[in-house]
């Protein structure tokens, strides 16, 4: 989160009390979930460790550069054998050096669409222009689409 240039400020009254918890919540970017570090296996019950907690910013963390991040929901079946379906939300980074095999946004004469880019043939004409790098995959479980 960054202020815009020459924006203007006001005077908030915050309870004494408030402030530490208030400094922290701007240090971190927002809201912060707790974060376990015992590891979860499949199909067998296991204890959460609460002593190994931390708090994880889960925007910042999926985030971490707001102004060149896009979200782009996956409208087609085509790359469900990658495991992104229907109504998936990409979070992709414009401005990213894409690396051979990254997952990107392209456009070709004005058409948006999802490639898995593949530089073993040269870095020759690609035949349309990278817009952004995905990063993240958000798949809700439940079938809900994100937009709703």
């Amino acid at each position: 989160m960054s202020r815009k240039p020459k924006e203007p400020t006001r005077l908030v009254r915050i309870p004494v009390s408030l402030i530490p918890q208030v400094k922290k919540f701007v240090a971190q970017g927002g809201v912060g979930c707790p974060f376990y570090e015992s590891a979860v296996p499949g199909g067998f019950p296991s204890s959460i460790q609460d002593e190994n907690t931390q708090t994880v910013n889960i925007i910042s963390y999926l985030i971490p550069h707001p102004e060149k991040t896009v979200l782009i929901k996956v409208t087609d079946d085509s790359f469900e054998h990658e495991g992104f379906f229907r109504d998936d939300i990409l979070v992709s980074e414009r401005g990213e050096t894409p690396q051979d095999g990254d997952l990107v946004i392209c456009n070709a004469n004005g058409n948006i669409f999802l490639n898995r880019l593949d530089l073993s043939a040269g870095r020759g004409n690609l035949g349309f222009e990278i817009c952004a790098v995905v990063r993240f995959r958000i798949h809700t479980l439940y079938g809900d689409s994100f937009f709703n």
